[in-house]
């Protein structure tokens, strides 16, 4: 359920290798690449998208958490590749069933240079299982 028709097709979202073979090395806690998800843009300005308001709702993303890193590649090349505790702290989860997990990022800090709001949702069997342990990692980073 979770990979998009796209990825499945054409490899859209697919993680490049010299990223993926670090990102193995690092030990990959979840690997989400090429996963279906809708975007919610709101005054949303980077250096390859801008948009006023607005939905796209059939993308493909790729998110990719290890022990270390937290990878995140939308469209538009939105991307984000920084240590999972300084990205964190400025995201706020919600899970809306089983299967949908809702992170909405402060995107001046995790995707530079950039404006606005940006919400995905992301469509995943792992949904609770990641909720879950970015919860601990935010609580973890709290305490310290």
């Amino acid at each position: 359920m979770s990979k998009s028709l796209l990825y499945r097709l054409f490899g859209l979202r697919k993680v490049p290798a010299r990223a993926r073979e670090r990102l193995e090395n690092e030990g990959i806690v979840f690997d989400e690449e090429g996963t279906s998800c809708a975007l919610y843009y709101k005054n949303f300005r980077c250096s390859h998208k801008y948009s006023g308001r607005g939905w796209e709702s059939l993308a493909v993303g790729s998110l990719v958490i290890t022990r270390r890193s937290f990878y995140i590649q939308f469209p538009y090349m939105i991307l984000c590749d920084k240590p999972v505790e300084d990205v964190v702290k400025y995201l706020e989860l919600e899970l809306k069933g089983p299967d949908k997990l809702v992170m909405k990022f402060e995107v001046e800090k995790i995707f530079e240079p950039s404006t606005g709001s940006l919400t995905c949702y992301w469509r995943t069997d792992n949904a609770s299982a990641i909720f879950n342990h970015i919860c601990d990692l935010q609580a973890n980073h709290a305490g310290c």
